[in-house]
């Protein structure tokens, strides 16, 4: 099978994309390299450089496909909030130059890559796959639109279709694949270690059991090996579903500052700022839909997610 992966020199889609070329599949690559790595995609043969929202270069790159993998996005939370209209044109933008091509290809099958930022505030231990969305954010309303669009042209179109809601993804599998984005927590104590300052903690006033942010980590691999399980699944049956992918168990960020210390071996002494607009007080994922359906399950632990991260950071150039 044939698959193009969107943004599959980024941090995440390089471990989709590995794994898939793992497994047999033949994976083209679509970038525009403004966050993906070249290094990463050194081990694939077809690269297409090309902006996500750019109609034609997306339809080009479609060519000869049997599925998509559509992980190209803009992610950064607060940026959403300060320039929306840049998340809306790059990411439901590009979802809808997707959208186009694999039906103006007849390309049928399709993996995207959302988020937790779609959820509602929530005070349950567990968020599931149908409670309420009213996203926060900018970024997550974009991943919101996107879900319903791949839902409604799918119907239309018979695009099968599979939504993973990310959770926080930590980790890497080797050091050319470590998160160079500096958008989520992990990456940015590493990047206030090296630079001789105390990371930041946005609020410390939250309604959780310490005041700082709960978050549902998942290690990298984890979530591309979910990718792979969904993409087998649209090869089996015509399906339209949405699946949380997380661990389950929810970490505060004074939890995870703790571990980072422990794996880091060092006394990061972080500082407490003001809140950051459009973050949740807690996101936990209930991951029972796509256990029962997929048969996935997470297995890295947490020390294992922070040890690979810091592993790749220490290593990489």
């Amino acid at each position: 099978m044939r698959v193009l992966v969107t943004g599959g020199a980024g941090y995440i889609g390089a471990h989709v994309s590995e794994l898939l070329q793992e497994n047999g599949y033949s994976v083209r690559i679509f970038d525009d390299f403004s966050n993906g790595l070249a290094r990463r995609v050194k081990n694939f043969k077809d690269i297409f450089n090309g902006d996500i929202t750019d109609r034609e270069a997306v339809l080009k790159s479609m060519e000869g496909m049997d599925a998509v993998i559509h992980l190209a996005a803009k992610k950064a939370v607060g940026e959403s909030v300060s320039n929306p209209l840049k998340y809306y044109t790059n990411n439901v933008g590009g979802t809808m130059n997707v959208l186009a091509a694999m039906s103006l290809k007849k390309v049928n099958k399709l993996v995207f890559s959302s988020s937790a930022a779609v959820y509602s505030p929530s005070e349950r231990d567990a968020i599931e796959e149908s409670d309420p969305t009213e996203p926060l954010s900018p970024y997550g309303a974009t991943k919101l639109l996107s879900e319903q669009l791949i839902n409604k042209v799918g119907q239309a179109e018979q695009i099968s279709s599979i939504s993973l809601r990310y959770f926080n993804v930590v980790g890497s599998s080797k050091v050319e694949f470590g998160d160079n984005s500096r958008d989520n927590l992990v990456p940015k104590v590493f990047a206030a270690y090296k630079e001789g300052k105390s990371p930041e903690i946005y609020g410390a006033d939250y309604p959780t059991k310490d005041g700082t942010c709960i978050r549902d980590y998942i290690h990298v691999q984890d979530l591309a090996e979910a990718h792979l399980v969904a993409l087998k699944q649209l090869e089996l049956k015509e399906v339209a579903e949405v699946y949380n992918v997380g661990s389950g168990t929810g970490y505060s960020v004074e939890e995870m500052i703790d571990q980072l210390e422990k794996s880091m071996a060092v006394d990061l002494k972080p500082v407490t700022t003001a809140r950051r607009p459009g973050d949740s007080p807690k996101l936990i994922a209930s991951i029972k839909k796509i256990e029962k359906d997929l048969g996935w399950r997470p297995k890295a632990t947490l020390k294992e997610m922070i040890d690979s991260a810091w592993d790749a950071e220490k290593g990489a150039k």
